[in-house]
Formats: structure tokens, sequence, C-alpha cells
């Protein structure tokens, strides 16, 4: 088997050699690593922590403080809206992004913080919406809130995700 100078090679073994190559049913694991110029060099290291094993959060997520903050921004934002595709698409995304700074100036430590907001055109038909995690019970939790008028609906969500 002759390569040819300058042809990309495996940087752990010869693949070829090690693995019959079969279109269907094979899988291959490929690595690379770029050399690190001086410019690179002035870049801050990422900082790995160790964990501290602490298995239980130091303070609870409590839904009832964070279910106000929610009916709170859909409230002052959605009042008196009509419902546009376009713009109601670009609102939730800015809206879930307002709940999660609320929520997160609640200090809630170790919690990652998950907001959702969903808006839709009430046209005299029925709506159900869900959502399922894998989570655990004992400490992650989430709060919720509605908001409707004649144009619109509106369902905000918060999931809050204890970690370790």
């Amino acid at each position: 088997m002759a390569r040819e100078l300058g042809s990309k090679v495996s940087s752990l073994f010869d693949i070829a050699r090690h693995r019959d190559l079969r279109t269907v049913g094979s899988s291959v694991v490929s690595f690379s690593c770029e050399p690190v110029h001086e410019e690179d060099s002035h870049r801050t290291k990422k900082v790995y922590y160790e964990n501290t094993y602490r298995l239980e959060p130091p303070a609870k997520f409590r839904a009832d403080k964070v279910q106000p903050i929610i009916r709170d921004v859909l409230e002052r934002n959605l009042e008196g809206r009509k419902y546009d595709p376009i713009e109601c698409s670009l609102l939730s995304k800015s809206l879930a992004e307002e709940i999660k700074q609320k929520v997160k100036e609640l200090d809630f430590k170790r919690y990652k913080i998950v907001a959702v907001v969903m808006i839709g055109q009430k046209a005299d038909q029925g709506v159900q919406i869900g959502s399922r995690y894998l989570w655990d019970a004992d400490r992650d939790n989430f709060a919720d809130a509605s908001y409707h008028n004649r144009h619109i609906f509106c369902v905000g969500s918060v999931y809050a995700m204890y970690y370790e």
C-alpha cells in the first residue's frame, strides 16, 4: 500500500490496515490536532474545577418565587398584542431570555436554568403543551405560568436542574 506525499494519515494508526472499511455497519473515528501558533498562545486557558461531590443544593429551587416572575414578564410584554408569526417568534426568544435573567438574579446556586416561552394564535382550537425531561425528582424542579387575551395564548416554563 503506497502513499502519496502530502496525503493525510490518521494520527493514531493506519485505519485501512486494522479495519475492513465497509459502507454499511462500519464506524471510523478520526482525530486531528492543530499546531498552536504564537498568536494563539495569548488566549486564556480554560479552567477546570474539581467536583465537590455535594449532593444537595445549598437552597432548593422554589417554584413559588419563580411563578410570579414568569407571570409578570408575560403580562407586561403581551398585554394588548395580536398574533404575528414572525414577531411572536422573536418575542418568545426575548421573553425566555428575560425570564431566565430574572430567575438567575434569585441566585439559586448550582442550578442550570432553562426558560422556554411558547406563543400561539387563538383561533377556536384546543392546545395541549407537554414536556418531558430526565431529571432527579428530589433536586430538580420547574415553574410555569400562562397568559392569554382575545388573540394569543402564551405559556412560559422555567426548568431548574441541579448541577453537581
